[in-house]
């Protein structure tokens, strides 16, 4: 398993913090292949919601699967659109909170917008980041990415 974090903007992200936090959510979905996460503006994420979801809008948070579950794939994060409706001292949280609901997708969990499916996805999302925390204490010592 190898991860990838690219920043396509132009803010000061933490891309150490965020590799660190993204190597052990993988790890602890058990997702085999590689998993880039791409921090990007408004517009980039505007365009691939409207190419591939025809959606003529930005969104917080797209991710593309590699192919078959636990393969990996792709997360592109907006890191304007988290800043621009979040506290400062909100937005590491957040965007946490996007990665681990995307590594759901990567790992087959998958949601519609009806207040059940939401809240049973949040319940998922819950546990895994309570998860990948314990397993980040566990190994806090031991690697260093």
């Amino acid at each position: 398993m190898k991860v990838n974090v690219f920043n396509e903007t132009n803010y000061d992200i933490n891309l150490k913090y965020y590799r660190y936090f993204l190597y052990f959510a993988s790890k602890t979905a058990n997702i085999d292949g590689e998993v880039n996460l791409v921090f990007c503006d408004d517009e980039y994420i505007k365009k691939l919601n409207n190419d591939f979801r025809n959606k003529d809008k930005a969104t917080d948070v797209l991710t593309f699967p590699m192919g078959d579950i636990n393969e990996g794939g792709d997360i592109v994060i907006s890191y304007e659109w988290v800043k621009s409706r979040y506290r400062e001292e909100r937005t590491k949280k957040v965007v946490l909170k996007l990665i681990i609901h995307s590594i759901l997708h990567l790992i087959g969990i998958h949601h519609d917008y009806t207040n059940e499916s939401l809240k049973e996805n949040n319940e998922k999302m819950k546990k895994l980041y309570d998860e990948v925390i314990k397993t980040i204490k566990e190994n806090r010592n031991k690697i260093r990415l």
